[in-house]
């Protein structure tokens, strides 16, 4: 499946700002993305792992630049947004935050707001 790479790439802005959403990156949890991500979007997963070890060296990340930076590709690019991706970009965001520990208040609160922000897309 051949995505658009603007919206693979913030797909991995969106898990991104979930795992880090905590306060921390942890190990487990870039292990998790990639995992989730190859069984997402297969042959597309390559832009959204590369975005996301590009996220990781930032010096100092910011959630919410992030969550808007992947909210501003996604209505960039909503000719691409078909239901079938919108439900994928929930999948994995879904995914990443149950994959440590289970889902977490400060993850739970973006997965809601991202599930309301696609409502209107």
């Amino acid at each position: 499946m051949s995505e658009n790479i603007m919206l693979v790439q913030a797909l991995a802005e969106l898990a991104y700002s979930i795992a880090l959403a905590d306060g921390e990156l942890e190990a487990k949890e870039k292990i998790a993305f990639n995992e989730i991500i190859d069984s997402e979007l297969g042959k597309s997963a390559w832009s959204a792992k590369n975005r996301f070890a590009l996220l990781e060296e930032r010096v100092s990340p910011n959630i919410e630049q992030s969550y808007k930076f992947a909210m501003f590709t996604i209505k960039t690019g909503k000719r691409d947004f078909s239901p079938e991706l919108k439900q994928k970009f929930i999948n994995v965001i879904q995914r990443v935050a149950d994959s440590i520990d289970g889902l977490r208040n400060e993850e739970k609160e973006l997965v809601d707001r991202f599930k309301r922000d696609i409502e209107l897309i």
